[in-house]
């Protein structure tokens, strides 16, 4: 995982449907290849297929037509334990919702992919401290969710989709929950983060202005993705 000319993320006509007869499938041969070390955006409305792809990306969703393969490994040749253990070593998935778990607190909603790794209650704790660190909560470790405003909540699951430092980090509109201060907030400490770590970023969004992160930017329309120059584009602008 050296080389930024490393295939991390590919799909080969990848084409989805939720129903056995449909005509207008949500992702129809779908082509992507991102590469070691880049942040690609894909850019559409609700409904366009974006959360999707990046479930299916990451395993949770079946691939009914086409070829999907991660870090190299074809997802249709893995079975379902394969693929869990592809998530927990490899993968880092942001949510809009956050997906914290309310009844754990800070340190071990953050610590929990490496619990789920069977790594030692020492170890976990000497991880925790500087990714903590790195989102500014260093002092709420001992806090639960709730305690938290919207801002505080997205940077902690940040921290715990980057404390495994995965290869990849799947990103599922990380900013649409917060007001414009903290979504930029929460992009600069994304962008930092992943930086630091050499990770691969696929961003799903439906603003301009969050896609412009990224290396690349492609809009997800019909079920295809279409390059976008991001010279020509309005920042203000949302799909």
């Amino acid at each position: 995982m050296n080389s930024h000319s490393e295939s991390v993320l590919l799909t080969q006509d990848l084409t989805h449907s939720y129903t056995d007869n449909d005509t207008a499938p949500i992702i129809n041969q779908l082509n992507l290849e991102v590469k070691q070390g880049e942040a690609v955006a894909l850019i559409g409305r609700s409904g366009s297929g974006k959360s999707t792809l990046l479930n299916i990306l990451s395993g949770l969703e079946p691939i009914q037509k086409g070829q999907v393969s991660v870090l190299g490994q074809a997802l249709v040749d893995m079975n379902d334990k394969a693929r869990t253990l592809l998530r927990r070593k490899h993968i880092g998935f942001i949510y809009q919702s956050f997906n914290l778990i309310p009844t754990l607190t800070v340190a071990d909603n953050v610590t929990l992919p490496l619990a789920l790794a069977n790594v030692s209650k020492a170890e976990r704790q000497r991880q925790l401290e500087p990714i903590l660190d790195a989102v500014g909560l260093l002092s709420r470790s001992a806090d639960y969710p709730d305690r938290l405003s919207g801002g505080e909540q997205q940077r902690i699951a940040i921290a715990r989709a980057l404390i495994h430092k995965p290869d990849v980090i799947l990103a599922d509109e990380p900013t649409g929950n917060l007001d414009a201060t903290s979504g930029r907030h929460i992009l600069s400490l994304l962008q930092s983060l992943i930086s630091e770590q050499q990770g691969t970023l696929l961003l799903v969004t439906h603003s301009l202005e969050v896609a412009k992160m990224a290396d690349r930017i492609y809009a997800m329309k019909v079920g295809q993705l279409n390059s976008l120059d991001t010279s020509q584009l309005d920042g203000s602008s949302a799909w």
